[in-house]
C-alpha cells in the first residue's frame, strides 16, 4: 500500500474501507439479530478479513487440503471469531 502513488493509493484506500464497512456491517446485523456475539464488529471484522487475504500467501493447488476443505474450515473459523451462536 505504501508504495502505491496518487491517485491510486486513494482509490485503493476507499476501496478497502467500503468492503471493511461492508464486512463490519455484516457483522452488527447478525449481532442485532442475535446470531453473533462480539465485543468490537471492528476488530472481528478485521480479524476476518486477515484470514481470507492470509489464505493468498501459503494457499496452493496441489497442497495438502483441498479449495473446499479450506473454505469449510474457514467459514467455521470466521463464525466462531463472530461469536455465531448454534440456532444463528
Amino acid at each position: 500500500m505504501r508504495s502505491l502513488v496518487e491517485p491510486r493509493r486513494g482509490r485503493v484506500l476507499a476501496l478497502r474501507a467500503e468492503y471493511e464497512a461492508g464486512f463490519r456491517g455484516i457483522v452488527n446485523a447478525g449481532v442485532a439479530e442475535g446470531c453473533f456475539k462480539v465485543a468490537s464488529a471492528r476488530l472481528v471484522s478485521y480479524a476476518i478479513l486477515d484470514l481470507g487475504m492470509g489464505v493468498a500467501a501459503w494457499y496452493r493447488e496441489d497442497g495438502e487440503l483441498t479449495e473446499d476443505a479450506i473454505v469449510w474450515q474457514y467459514s467455521d473459523f470466521a463464525l466462531r471469531l463472530a461469536g455465531a451462536s448454534p440456532e444463528g
